[in-house]
């Protein structure tokens, strides 16, 4: 129930509202000096005149809201027209919240200054609604910047699409195309470039790491119906990965890696080779595949592909040793062409040196294999390696 006493201190504090008004242009000053001292302002992101319209405009809307609540929706209509402004700017979320709420001690400051001694305890009543009306606002805004920001992802990652495409497409081949793609993404046609391609859960993974890629390391995601690509520049701050540089996190997933190519009209070639080096990961596979750390799987496949089984022929001729032999000539071999020597592995299998040469020399009977000789010992690497 509204009593005289209640409508004696709305009255009173209409009165203040006006009062308020009156030093509207200060209000604003005070308002716009502030604000220019917040990161994200200063940078002039904010032109001077839509920086002075805006304080303008919102303390005008506040002070509306503040004694004639029927202003609401032009204050979050206002809101809302600001958020995504701010939005298209470029002006951070936190730096935009940072200036809205700043209307608060403005507008507090100077009803304080305004108000005698008599008027203190109106202004105890009235706090809580001046502040809430400031953070009605603030929550209009912010919640426009948002969705201002989802539209502009969506228009930024169709645009990316469609560059990328063209990039994988027929006309990726012409150099205006090419030239067009780095200077949308500020690259370098002609520098060097990685790209790595994945399928199941490790395609998920490339997907992240296109997704959180920025400015200093940009990362370029491109779909098709079998393979996910992910390709980069190079720069400084990535992770080494034989001769090519990697973002960070793709040195934990288990996809195929290419490059250094130079220039983005080798990706094409660079994603065949990337794509084959994919089908070769395995469940235990923990890091990406490379042709120099890989090729012999994937010399291995391509072997396979026309019928030649190195793997197989060499488990047939073995066939005649003992179990407990035909493991030890494998963990002898393997280990020798490791490391080529026949002393070191010795001391790693804690055997005697004749020991090691007995062992080889009898691979060698059954096999036909001189391990001793490079050319013969790619067969043994190729089909165990």
């Amino acid at each position: 129930m509204h009593t005289a006493v209640d409508e004696d201190s709305d009255r009173a504090w209409a009165r203040l509202v006006e009062r308020l008004r009156q030093r509207a242009e200060p209000l604003a000053l005070d308002f716009v000096t502030r604000v220019r001292n917040i990161p994200g302002y200063a940078q002039n992101l904010v032109g001077p005149d839509d920086l002075e319209l805006t304080a303008a405009g919102s303390l005008q809307l506040i002070l509306d809201c503040l004694d004639a609540p029927a202003s609401y929706p032009g204050l979050l209509k206002f809101a809302e027209e600001l958020g995504a402004r701010r939005a298209r700017q470029g002006v951070p979320p936190e730096a935009l919240i940072s200036a809205v709420r700043l209307d608060f001690p403005v507008i507090w400051g100077m009803l304080l200054e305004l108000s005698g001694p008599e008027e203190a305890a109106l202004l105890t009543t009235r706090v809580e609604s001046v502040w809430k009306v400031v953070d009605d606002y603030a929550a209009a805004a912010h919640s426009s910047y948002l969705a201002e920001r989802i539209i502009m992802a969506r228009e930024e990652a169709g645009v990316r699409h469609e560059f990328v495409a063209a990039l994988f497409g027929p006309e990726g081949q012409l150099p205006e195309t090419r030239n067009r793609f780095a200077k949308a993404f500020d690259v370098n046609p002609d520098g060097r470039f990685g790209i790595a391609a994945a399928q199941g859960k490790s395609a998920a993974s490339l997907r992240r790491l296109a997704t959180f890629s920025h400015r200093g390391a940009p990362a370029f995601l491109h779909q098709t119906e079998k393979y996910t690509y992910v390709f980069w520049p190079e720069t400084q701050g990535m992770q080494d990965l034989a001769d090519l540089r990697v973002p960070a996190p793709l040195a934990t997933v288990a996809c195929g890696v290419h490059g250094p190519v130079l220039g983005l009209g080798e990706l094409i070639p660079a994603a065949r080779i990337a794509g084959v080096l994919s089908d070769l990961v395995t469940g235990g596979d923990r890091q990406p595949l490379t042709v120099g750390k890989d090729w012999t799987r994937l010399t291995r496949l391509r072997m396979a592909g026309i019928g030649v089984d190195l793997r197989a022929g060499l488990e047939a001729q073995l066939a005649e040793c003992r179990p407990d032999e035909r493991d030890r000539l494998e963990e002898t071999v393997l280990c020798f062409i490791r490391n080529g020597s026949v002393t070191e592995t010795a001391e790693k299998l804690y055997c005697h040196r004749n020991t090691i040469l007995n062992r080889l020399k009898r691979f060698k009977d059954l096999t036909g294999i001189d391990l001793m000789k490079p050319i013969e010992a790619a067969r043994a690497v190729i089909a165990w390696g």
